[in-house]
């Protein structure tokens, strides 16, 4: 009789054992612990600082990360001071002047006596879907003003974004275009979240569009194609998506045990630590690689409430407090003083700290080759990234009249990628640069876990107490 009771009692122990495992295993691995991604920052970083620093977007998400020296920044002011002087920069080389002048605490409404932010609201009209992300990022970069009669005031930019929405609730480059595609939907997304605060109905809904086109257009290995499956295409998804407060790691965005951010680790270079644009490519390049960090620091920023392209809180002390030696770089540099401009970096603390950022990845916003519209026949996977619509290796697909891709103008290194149908940009046509990180996601993670990894956690915990007080009790050990 004993010995039976004996039976029953681990029968029901085996039981409830079982129960619980079942319960515990029922939630996805990635619940348990937040992506990690600080460690292939800083790789990636020292993938760039390894030479002379030539990308604008890089520049900003290194700068986002406090992973530039005084001395880096600067040497960079310098190469903008001299872009700025030499010519009138405009179009996507507008937006990343900006961007880039914003992120090593300069003030793009007076620098070297030229208000480029006025350039940008004064435009009247842009070539393109992406023409026009990329304006409401620079435009969001931070509280400027902005004549409510200009021609390119946010509000007026983010309707006829929302009125550039395709049937299928994503975007194209072109506002001719008849297919939306990957990048220009992040791009526009990046964009879009910068404004995301201000309530609209139209654009709230159109955002929600965006984010129901990407998750229909996952890949099972929880990349994106655009040209073919790449590191490009994912990374501007991944940009898009933490731009509107969406985290890329949880729930549908979950393939087969992995998610998009882990996805880009399939691509990289162990030889070198840049990432390759295909993972059947045989070498990583720039292009790619810059692409994939602006991701990495923009789901790190997400994970912290904040965005990438958002500068409220950059100024000249902040910028390079890495580790810099140089200590003029916090001061004057080619007679560009900042410090006196009412709107300027060192008024940081006076500006509002809302995520306005925009994803300009500098990823794949295919350049349009400012504004040339060089048309071409052949279908440019310009990537939009760098905003130097590179458009070396331009995959010529016949057919495609109608998506003639803007030429870009893609770095050598990108050029030479014989997998890649227009260098690492073949992806999204040529989609300016807008890896930005939009505003107001009101995103609540501050930490890298979510309450959803504590609340399983602490559920685990008394599952496991329980369990060893029903073996101890009925089981005697």
């Amino acid at each position: 009789m004993e010995r039976r009771a004996v039976m029953v009692e681990k029968k029901w122990f085996g039981i409830l054992w079982g129960i619980v495992l079942i319960f515990v295993l029922s939630f996805p691995s990635e619940s348990f612990a937040a992506v990690s991604v600080s460690k292939d920052i800083k790789n990636t970083a020292s993938y760039f600082k390894s030479s002379a620093l030539n990308s604008d977007f890089a520049v900003a998400a290194l700068a986002k990360e406090n992973l530039l020296t005084a001395n880096e920044i600067k040497q960079y002011r310098k190469v903008l001071t001299d872009r700025v002087n030499a010519k009138k920069v405009t179009g996507t080389e507008l937006v990343k002047t900006i961007i880039a002048l914003k992120a090593i605490g300069e003030d793009p409404e007076n620098f070297q006596k030229q208000n480029l932010i006025k350039r940008v609201y004064d435009t009247a009209a842009e070539s393109s879907v992406t023409g026009y992300a990329y304006d409401l990022i620079a435009l969001n970069t931070d509280d400027y003003e902005i004549p409510s009669d200009a021609p390119n005031t946010p509000a007026k930019i983010a309707a006829k974004l929302v009125d550039a929405e395709l049937p299928d609730g994503g975007w194209s480059w072109s506002s001719s275009a008849k297919n939306s595609d990957v990048d220009s939907t992040g791009m526009v997304l990046t964009a879009l979240g910068t404004y995301q605060d201000k309530h609209d109905i139209d654009v709230n809904r159109a955002i929600r569009d965006g984010i129901k086109y990407l998750k229909a257009a996952e890949k099972e290995n929880a990349s994106f194609d655009n040209y073919g499956i790449n590191s490009c295409t994912t990374a501007q998804a991944i940009i898009g998506l933490v731009s509107v407060g969406v985290d890329p790691t949880t729930r549908d965005f979950v393939k087969k045990g992995t998610n998009p951010i882990s996805a880009l680790s399939t691509y990289k270079d162990s030889k070198n630590g840049g990432y390759k644009w295909k993972t059947t490519s045989e070498s990583s390049d720039s292009f790619s690689t810059e692409q994939v960090f602006q991701a990495l620091v923009a789901y790190d920023l997400f994970l912290k409430g904040d965005t990438l392209y958002n500068f409220r809180n950059i100024s000249r002390s902040h910028a390079g407090s890495t580790g810099a030696t140089d200590s003029d770089a916090g001061d004057k540099d080619s007679g560009n003083d900042t410090s006196s401009n009412g709107n300027g970096a060192d008024s940081s603390s006076g500006q509002s700290p809302a995520a306005a950022a925009t994803k300009v990845v500098e990823k794949h916003t295919k350049e349009v080759v400012t504004k040339t519209n060089t048309i071409t026949n052949t279908k440019d996977h310009t990537i939009t990234h760098n905003n130097t619509t590179t458009k070396t290796n331009t995959v010529e697909k016949p057919a495609a009249a109608k998506k003639q891709t803007p030429a870009k103008t893609k770095t050598a290194s990108n050029a030479k990628k014989e997998d890649k149908p227009a260098t690492a940009a073949a992806q999204a046509p040529p989609a300016e640069d807008a890896q930005q990180e939009p505003k107001k996601v009101v995103i609540t993670k501050t930490t890298g876990v979510s309450p959803v990894h504590g609340w399983v956690g602490s559920l685990s915990a008394g599952a496991g107490v329980i369990l060893l007080i029903i073996r101890k009790k009925f089981l005697g050990v």
